[in-house]
């Protein structure tokens, strides 16, 4: 699930202000995808020659003659295209809310999207618009797979692969690029010590400051900028992480761990996402809980044995 619209398909085809238009025409007549050309010179963004917007000017009256031979630069100043850019890390839906409030000239415009080295790529509306939609469909289809995770959590030997469906099904409505389940090291979560998404350390509260704001306010915490974070160091979370949220765990003893969620953009998460998220804890709860009930009912069993 994309996180934001830095992660959908997008076009890098960056062109020079002399560059034939021509040339430009031939490579998107041979890459039908590309929904247009970024026009630069050197480092600075001139604009964006939309391809439905080339072709149908091409195609008018002396087109052909006035520009396929000269600099695509005249024909961005014969189409005088506004420059829509929106920052890499943004939301899906704020993005498409904003793409759309433009004049209905340019409502269907290819979109700048850019990023935090200063480098540009294009987003092609149809492409925004289709991954929204698939937003919004993920959202109904939630409710089935919730009611999927409660009936296998009402088993009293519910599979490992519980935590797969609960980390997966809410990735559809918190986008997440990694998720891990950091847990105080217990006798009774040794089985499921080699899923990729769990990590058994002696003491989390000791960790890291940051873990033990999470254990102490018993509620949500996320930094929207780990790099602006000094006691961000000794986390665990990937090397690109950017944005970073915590959600307490507990068992039928308390507080025993959290349930962290990193984007590699600086894309904060809401306080919608931070209610979700919570959802999802309750089930890893509920898991950890009927965990401790079975290693529970093997202690009795064996000692009767």
């Amino acid at each position: 699930m994309p996180v934001c619209i830095g992660d959908l398909p997008l076009s890098t085809y960056v062109v020079s202000y002399d560059t034939l238009t021509e040339k430009v025409v031939n490579h998107l007549q041979a890459n039908a995808l590309i929904p247009g050309a970024i026009v630069t010179q050197g480092q600075r963004l001139l604009g964006v020659i939309p391809r439905h917007k080339m072709f149908e000017r091409l195609g008018r009256r002396y087109g052909v003659e006035l520009f396929l031979s000269k600099p695509v630069g005249d024909l961005l100043l014969e189409l005088r295209t506004d420059v829509f850019s929106l920052k890499s890390q943004l939301h899906i839906n704020a993005a498409a809310k904003l793409a759309l409030s433009r004049s209905q000239d340019g409502t269907y415009d290819p979109i700048v999207v850019e990023y935090e080295d200063n480098n540009y790529a294009l987003l092609d509306m149809y492409v925004l618009l289709l991954s929204q939609s698939q937003l919004l469909s993920n959202l109904n289809g939630v409710i089935s797979s919730l009611n999927h995770i409660e009936t296998i959590l009402a088993n009293d030997s519910p599979g490992h692969n519980v935590l797969e469906l609960i980390l997966e099904s809410l990735r559809l409505v918190a986008p997440y690029h990694e998720a891990e389940i950091i847990i105080q090291h217990h006798p009774n979560y040794e089985s499921i010590n080699l899923n990729e998404h769990v990590i058994l350390l002696d003491d989390p509260l000791r960790a890291n400051e940051i873990y033990r704001s999470v254990f102490t306010m018993n509620q949500p915490f996320s930094i929207e900028d780990v790099r602006m974070a000094p006691s961000w160091r000794g986390v665990h979370a990937s090397s690109n992480t950017r944005s970073w949220m915590g959600i307490p765990i507990t068992d039928q003893s308390g507080i025993v761990g959290l349930l962290a969620l990193s984007r590699f953009s600086v894309s904060p998460f809401n306080n919608h996402e931070k209610e979700l998220a919570q959802v999802y804890a309750r089930y890893i709860n509920a898991f950890l809980s009927t965990l401790t009930r079975q290693a529970e009912k093997n202690y009795v069993y064996n000692k009767i044995v």
